[in-house]
Formats: structure tokens, C-alpha cells, sequence
């Protein structure tokens, strides 16, 4: 006969994905004739529980290479740009305890230049990144604990000391061609 025993454990209880897109603008530069490059260095983040979902805030250094009087001269025109969004999350577990959840976030794809225009005299640059996000929280499982499971008795295995006596310690040492 088996017993039914309730255990509590940490679990995965919601999970989200989301492609985050937003247009970052850098203004404060010499009059841009045309953009020769653009790129994202240290990137960070950090990850909170919202009601629905899981709040990102980050931020990273955004670089942009550009020409200028006259497609002359050249110029790096570095900003930190701020971003905060929100990605929804779908249960995964019905019933949890929602108290004291921890959030897992995996940026699956590092925040990158999608496209670079001049838009009266400002720069607009497209940024996509993409993060997947899971909760953890905890929940109850049932589990079934069957009676006459036969214990491991190690004084009753003599196949452990055969298995010792039959080792050659040279093995490594000895010559096969």
C-alpha cells in the first residue's frame, strides 16, 4: 500500500519572452552628415516582480561614429541610454505562494543597432534585444511513497571488493602495439 505526501519545493511557476524595441535620439553633436557606424558596449540589467509580469531596467553605452564639416572629419558621439519594460508573464503553475518569488532573467539576444537615420539634425537609433524571463516560486507536489522499497546495504555487495581487486593500476603505463 502507498502513502500520498504533499512536498513544498521551489519551481518555475511563470515564464515570458518578449523582443524589446525602442528608438534611442543623440542630439548633441557637430552638424551630422552621415553616420559610419553604431554600436552598443556594456550593457546591465536588473529584474523586478510586477503584478503580470516582470519589470527590466537597464542600461547601456551606445556609440556612434559619424562625419561631419563637410564629410571631413570624423567623430564617436558616446551617450548612456536608460531603458525600463515590462514583459508579460503566463502561469505555469496555477497555485503557488506568491509572497517571496525570485526572477530569472537570460537576455537572449544582447542589445544591438537594428537601423541609424538623421532626422533633423538628431540621430535616431533602432535598438532590439530580446530576454526570456521564469519565476520562481513556491508550490506544493504530491508524490507517492511506496512501503517495502528494499534499503541498499553496503556490507551485502561483494561485488564492490571484485571490482577493486580486478583494477590493474598499470593500466595506463602498459604498451598495446
Amino acid at each position: 500500500m502507498s502513502e500520498i505526501r504533499e512536498i513544498v519545493t521551489k519551481a518555475i511557476v511563470e515564464k515570458g519572452k518578449k523582443e524589446i524595441r525602442f528608438t534611442a535620439e543623440i542630439g548633441s553633436m557637430d552638424h551630422v552628415e552621415s553616420v559610419l557606424g553604431c554600436f552598443v558596449l556594456n550593457h546591465s540589467f536588473s529584474a523586478s516582480r510586477v503584478k503580470g509580469g516582470v519589470e527590466i531596467s537597464g542600461q547601456f553605452e551606445l556609440n556612434v561614429w559619424y562625419s561631419h564639416s563637410s564629410n571631413t572629419k570624423t567623430d564617436v558621439a558616446k551617450e548612456t541610454i536608460k531603458y525600463e519594460k515590462t514583459v508579460k508573464t503566463k502561469r505555469v503553475i496555477k497555485n503557488y505562494l506568491e509572497d517571496d518569488n525570485d526572477v530569472i532573467v537570460k537576455i537572449t539576444k544582447q542589445p544591438t543597432c537594428e537601423d541609424v537615420r538623421i532626422q533633423n539634425g538628431v540621430v535616431e537609433v533602432d535598438i532590439v534585444l530580446a530576454v526570456e524571463c521564469e519565476v520562481i516560486g513556491e508550490t506544493k507536489i504530491k508524490v507517492s511513497v511506496l512501503e517495502g522499497a528494499q534499503l541498499y546495504d553496503p556490507e551485502e555487495d561483494d561485488d564492490l571488493d571484485e571490482i577493486d581487486t580486478a583494477i590493474n593500476p598499470n593500466f595506463i603505463n602498459e604498451k598495446f602495439f
